[in-house]
């Protein structure tokens, strides 16, 4: 899974960034700083990956990753190129969510004026917009020629295109559930932004003005589409030891703004995690919810799949349980699953293949 980090310049993308990936991107109060994206990768808090490994005696424990990448400050006219802005959009078209940060605090030190987080939605989403309707426009013109000569796939390709063309026009972004199989397919294809799921993250401080500042972004987005990050806060705090992080953050009473972000990114994409389990790798894996083992097997490798047998599978916390695969087999809790079997949640998962 991919998470592209959007927004305003200076609303604190960066210093998020390096929050949740301790990887101490460059941060600075001016427009792009960031030039060349600053990736990452997340690793998803599991209570039961490393539990796994030690009843399995696994060499080595890999949890579930988020890659994340930081691209500058967007500005108004980004799809028009102001501020290198095309080259920003370009970089986060392959992510599976974007992450835009959105500025909830006031600071005069910041450059450029504030006029809240609904005007800098409507911002950021104007930009991803109009960048969309270029790469469609641009889609059509190429479609045209042949259509002219009575190429029938480019006429309805052409027609899907304007189609989506004269709703992006009006402003409006169609919902899925109101697209042709043909429309969503074109818009996986071109990885268009506007598209995209998105998690709003307002950045907070602890100021009253903050929390007006979130409401009026609640109001605009929906709460359930938002998560708050201290970031300033607990960037600091990512410094201290684990026990000491979670005292302090007991204290200042925040809500773990990290945990939140991740639990958010997995639900947008309605992911599960399953596990696979050998003598040199105890590692979980995310998978859309609603896969099949056989989708399982293909997430793990691609021979597990061609030569698919058989899936043992187990719950985690069954397995646990019975503290060994040789425990979970003599009493009955190991089942036998085909390639069609729909994984689960916290599925652990032994595909048996041949090539």
């Amino acid at each position: 899974m991919q998470v592209g980090i959007i927004g305003l310049p200076n609303v604190g993308k960066s210093t998020i960034f390096n929050m949740i990936t301790k990887a101490h991107a460059e941060v600075a109060n001016y427009p792009f700083c960031t030039i060349e994206p600053n990736t990452g990768i997340l690793h998803v808090p599991d209570q039961y990956v490393g539990r796994l490994a030690a009843i399995h005696q696994s060499a080595k424990t890999t949890p579930a990753a988020i890659k994340i990448m930081d691209v500058a400050g967007l500005v108004e006219g980004a799809s028009k190129g102001e501020g290198l802005g095309n080259q920003f959009l370009s970089h986060i078209r392959a992510a599976d969510i974007l992450a835009h940060i959105v500025r909830c605090f006031g600071d005069e030190n910041i450059a450029g004026p504030h006029k809240g987080p609904a005007d800098d939605v409507d911002t950021i989403n104007t930009e991803l917009l109009l960048s969309d309707i270029q790469i469609l426009g641009r889609r059509a013109e190429k479609m045209q020629a042949a259509a002219r000569i009575g190429d029938r796939e480019a006429s309805e390709k052409l027609d899907c295109i304007n189609d989506l063309l004269d709703t992006l026009n009006r402003g409006e972004v169609p919902e899925p559930a109101m697209l042709s199989a043909e429309q969503v397919h074109y818009l996986r294809e071109m990885d268009l932004l506007s598209f995209k799921p998105v998690l709003y993250v307002a950045n907070m401080d602890e100021s009253s003005q903050s929390r007006t500042f979130y409401q009026a972004l609640a109001q605009k987005v929906g709460s359930q589409n938002t998560v708050k990050v201290y970031a300033q806060l607990e960037a600091e705090l990512m410094e201290l030891e684990p026990e000491e992080r979670k005292q302090y953050a007991q204290e200042l009473g925040l809500e773990g703004g990290l945990d939140s972000f991740i639990g958010a990114c997995y639900g947008l994409l309605d992911l599960i995690t399953f596990y696979t389990l050998n003598k040199n790798e105890a590692r979980a894996w995310p998978l859309a919810r609603g896969k099949k083992a056989i989708d399982a097997a293909a997430k793990v490798h691609s021979d597990m799949a061609k030569g698919f047998i058989k899936a043992e599978v187990i719950g985690a916390q069954e397995l646990l349980e019975c503290g060994s695969y040789a425990k979970a087999r003599d009493s009955g809790k190991l089942r036998i699953e085909g390639k069609d079997y729909k994984v689960c949640d916290r599925d652990v998962i032994q595909i048996r293949f041949a090539i």
